[in-house]
């Protein structure tokens, strides 16, 4: 099964650098504790929208029940997860 890009995002109330940063450092030690147990996932990027009080990230996975699987491992509520394709090429 090849890998697809998902987005995921979640509302945080009160979202600073050091919130986005314990997040992203959560999500990456479940991805990696995931993918010894067999899961294939990557880290692409996580990001803050502070203004927001949003946070986003996007991993690779074979399907959308990894993502939710990881988003639970993690402890993390997605408002929205979805599924991206490139709209560059080069």
């Amino acid at each position: 099964m090849r890998a697809r890009t998902f987005l995921s995002e979640c509302y945080v109330p009160k979202l600073d650098e050091a919130a986005a940063s314990a997040l992203s450092t959560r999500l990456q030690a479940a991805i990696a504790d995931l993918t010894a147990d067999g899961l294939a996932l990557r880290w692409l990027r996580g990001f803050a929208l502070l203004e927001e009080e949003t946070y986003a990230w996007m991993v690779s996975a074979p399907d959308v029940d990894g993502v939710a699987l990881l988003n639970r491992r993690a402890a993390v509520t997605c408002d929205h997860v979805v599924e991206v394709v490139a709209g560059e090429t080069g």
